[in-house]
C-alpha cells in the first residue's frame, strides 16, 4: 500500500479543507486553521463546488478534509460512518471507528478550539467547588433515555436545547473535580476531551468508547468508569487527594499530547507515519 506522503518528512503538507458538506466547522476544521497558523501546514481552500456526479448528493469527496489531495489520506472528522463512502489510500477516524487494512483510530478535538486555547490555562488554575458536571444539549436517543438517571450524580447539571454562551460554559466546566461523559453524536463527545483539557476528570458510562482513540486514556490513571450511580458514588469515596491531584494531572498531560494544537498534529503524523511501515 503506498500514500502520497512525500511532503510529510521533508516539507509542510497540505491539508485540503472543505467549504461545503454541512459541516459546522467550529471543531477539528477550525484545529486546521491553528495548524496553518503555527505554520505546521499548508492550507488549500477545496472547491465550492460538488463535482458533477454528487450534484445532488451534499455526501462529495469535495466535503472532506484530505492530505495533498482527493482520494489519497483521509481525515474523517464526521461523528458517525455514514459519509465515509469514498475512496481513500488512509483513513483516521475521529469518532466512530470501523475496523479495516486503511483504517485508523485517531484523536478528537474540543469544540471551538481557537477559544479553548485561549482559555485552557486559567482554566486548569481555577478551584474546583463542585462535584460532578454535565452541561450539554439533548443530541441523540442513546443520550436522552439516559441522562435523567446519571443527573443524579451532577451538582451542576444543565440538559437543555438553548446553549449557553461557550466561554460561560468551560467556566463552569472547570470548577467541577469530575465530569460526567454522555454519547455525543457518535460514540466520542468533545466534552470528554474539554474535560481533561482543563483537569476535569472524566465519569465514563460506556467504556468502549476509550478504543476510539489511537493513544487511549487509561482507567483510573485519565478517567473514571462508572457502571451505575451507586458506583460512581463508591469509587469517588476511596479517592484521595492525593490520587485526585494525579489524575488532573494526568489529563491535562494526555490532552497536551494528543488534542492540543500541537499534539494533535504530532499525533496526526506519527499515526500517518506508523502506517507506512
Amino acid at each position: 500500500m503506498t500514500y502520497n506522503t512525500s511532503n510529510i518528512n521533508t516539507q509542510k503538507i497540505k491539508i485540503i479543507k472543505p467549504q461545503i458538506g454541512g459541516h459546522r466547522g467550529d471543531s477539528f476544521r477550525e484545529l486546521l486553521d491553528l495548524w496553518h497558523e503555527k505554520k505546521f501546514i499548508d492550507l488549500e481552500l477545496g472547491t465550492p463546488k460538488r463535482s458533477p456526479q454528487y450534484a445532488t448528493d451534499a455526501d462529495s469527496p469535495e466535503s472532506k478534509c484530505w492530505i495533498e489531495k482527493e482520494n489519497n489520506i483521509l481525515l474523517y472528522d464526521f461523528p458517525c460512518l455514514d459519509k465515509a463512502r469514498h475512496d481513500y489510500k488512509l483513513c483516521l477516524f475521529g469518532n466512530a471507528y470501523e475496523p479495516g487494512p486503511k483504517n485508523k483510530q485517531w484523536i478528537f478535538w474540543p469544540m471551538c478550539s481557537r477559544i479553548y486555547n485561549d482559555m485552557k490555562y486559567s482554566l486548569r488554575e481555577n478551584t474546583k467547588i463542585k462535584k460532578c458536571c454535565f452541561i450539554g444539549t439533548p443530541t441523540n436517543l442513546k443520550r436522552n433515555q439516559i441522562a435523567q438517571y446519571w443527573s443524579s450524580i451532577c451538582d451542576v447539571w444543565y440538559f437543555t436545547n438553548v446553549r449557553i454562551d461557550h466561554t460561560e460554559y468551560l467556566n463552569r466546566l472547570s470548577l467541577c473535580t469530575f465530569g460526567l461523559c454522555l454519547p455525543g453524536v457518535g460514540p466520542k463527545c468533545l466534552r470528554d476531551i474539554e474535560y481533561m483539557g482543563m483537569g476535569v476528570i472524566p465519569v465514563l458510562t460506556d467504556e468502549t468508547t476509550m478504543d476510539l482513540y489511537y493513544n487511549p486514556p487509561q482507567k483510573n490513571i485519565h478517567y473514571i468508569y462508572a457502571r451505575d450511580t451507586d458506583d460512581f458514588n463508591n469509587q469517588i469515596q476511596n479517592l484521595s487527594d492525593k490520587k485526585i491531584k494525579e489524575m488532573k494531572e494526568a489529563c491535562i498531560s494526555w490532552f497536551e499530547e494528543n488534542c492540543s494544537i500541537e499534539g494533535s498534529f504530532k499525533t496526526t503524523m506519527r499515526i500517518i507515519e506508523d502506517s507506512l511501515e
